[in-house]
């Protein structure tokens, strides 16, 4: 069997595979979206400590508007760097980070998350904001 581009043949179970592609492509060089990753990651190992009524309510409602900004950010990085869209998706993010901010303090507030896990998703959302906000003002002015 010819097999085209990268995959193997797993010698042991006779199945083949692709490895993954190499970590070089535009987004990995915006470090914005490994800081939203981070603080998805860090949401989502909690949620196996939280209630199943609060897990599926107000807590995934967090996780959701945190995919929703990790996709706004990598839209943006993909989008040339003189265009109104850029512009839009990163207001957009922004506006994903300051509605994350208030459900987490909401979460907090309603004892759902801990002290320690609230101080920590707000410095993620603190660094994120200011990376947005840093990077909506590096783009040229129209």
């Amino acid at each position: 069997m010819l097999l085209t581009g990268f995959a193997k043949k797993l010698h042991h179970k006779n199945q083949y595979y692709e490895p993954p592609p190499p970590d070089n492509t535009r987004f990995v060089l915006v470090p914005v979206v490994h800081k939203i990753q981070s603080l998805y990651k860090e949401v989502y190992r909690i949620g196996s400590k939280i209630p199943k009524r609060d897990l599926l309510g107000l807590h995934t409602r967090v996780e959701s508007v945190i995919e929703e900004m990790l996709s706004l950010t990598i839209a943006a990085a993909f989008t040339p760097r003189i265009s109104e869209k850029k512009k839009f998706l990163l207001e957009s993010a922004r506006l994903k980070t300051e509605i994350t901010k208030q459900l987490v303090r909401t979460e907090y507030e309603l004892h759902i998350i801990s002290e320690t896990s609230y101080l920590s998703f707000q410095e993620y959302l603190q660094e994120i904001s200011k990376m947005i906000n840093g990077w909506i003002g590096s783009l040229p002015k129209p």
